[in-house]
């Protein structure tokens, strides 16, 4: 599991200063953008999140789209330009809703259990509001010019995945 992989990576022996951190892009995400009040209420009531998990070398756009294939073998990913430094679960659940987006529910459950299972020291409890932030950064992908069907299917994935994170 590549992104456990890049989770793993022991930041200390880097100078990673350069990174923004979590909690500069959480709080600005939440002052510019303009969303569902449901998941806007609920993130801001736990705005910070609690710290639970030790912070990470974090991809910000880890999707099928951004990894290199060669003989079904993984041998690039690409597309470091959103890296941050922060809790594992902010790439985890732009992953999930990325994979939910391109390959469905049970490729997003699949990936998500693949993830839990080579990193079960990560405190998952705030998962929910990690998918909701996920959501809330990819909600403009009405402006991607996208075919109608497929703009369809991902208005209701998205959705389903909000009200799963909420409940």
């Amino acid at each position: 599991m590549e992104l456990a992989k890049i989770h793993r990576l022991d930041i200390s022996k880097y100078n990673l200063t350069f990174l923004p951190r979590k909690e500069e892009m959480f709080a600005e995400m939440l002052e510019k953008v303009d969303a569902d009040d449901a998941v806007l209420e609920a993130l801001k009531s736990v705005f910070p999140l609690p710290e639970r998990n030790t912070d990470v070398l974090l991809h910000g756009d880890y999707w099928p789209g951004n990894i290199l294939w060669s003989d079904g073998k993984i041998v690039s990913i690409i597309d470091w330009e959103d890296a941050w430094i922060g809790d594992p679960l902010a790439d985890l659940a732009n992953g999930r809703l990325e994979i939910l987006f391109q390959l469905g529910k049970d490729a997003m459950i699949y990936f998500t259990e693949q993830y839990k299972s080579v990193m079960t020291k990560v405190d998952y409890s705030n998962l929910p509001y990690w998918d909701l932030w996920a959501a809330l950064r990819l909600s403009k992908f009405t402006e991607w010019e996208l075919d109608e069907n497929i703009l369809k299917t991902m208005k209701e994935r998205i959705n389903w995945f909000i009200s799963q994170a909420i409940d």
